[in-house]
């Protein structure tokens, strides 16, 4: 007497399917979790560096601006070293404060960190979940 294997059934197909299926799913679920995780990590440790490094920005290199431009995006880059993470660069967009766009990421996971120099050694540095 021959005994019938899991998938000479239809319905034992349909439950191979949706076993391995769900296993992927829970993967990927987990991976994202993981991905995330290391994204947010690596985008607040930018967003301390570029805190501490354009802290150096004087006074008169924030009025020279567009001039200082290269100078402010060079602070940032060093600011950011070996960090999984790029400076795109700075701009101005409401006409006071200089604000430099660094994009971090892990994965798919992209996060932007943006850091706006206000003179007086001020910087303010904020983390956005999605790509600047």
């Amino acid at each position: 007497m021959r005994l019938r294997g899991l998938t000479d059934s239809k319905e034992g197909r349909l439950v191979v399917i949706g076993v391995i299926g769900g296993t992927l799913l829970v993967a990927a679920a987990i991976l994202n979790l993981t991905m995330g995780r290391e994204a947010d990590a690596s985008a607040d440790d930018v967003r301390v560096s570029l805190r501490r490094e354009l802290a150096l920005v004087s006074d008169e290199t924030i009025a020279d601006y567009p001039d200082s431009a290269p100078t402010i995006e060079r602070l940032a880059v060093k600011a950011v070293g070996d960090k999984p993470a790029r400076v795109l660069g700075t701009a101005r967009p409401d006409g006071e404060e200089i604000v430099v766009a660094v994009q971090s990421g892990w994965g798919w996971q992209v996060r932007c960190v943006k850091a706006e120099l206000r003179g007086d050694s001020t910087v303010l540095t904020y983390v956005t979940s999605r790509p600047c």
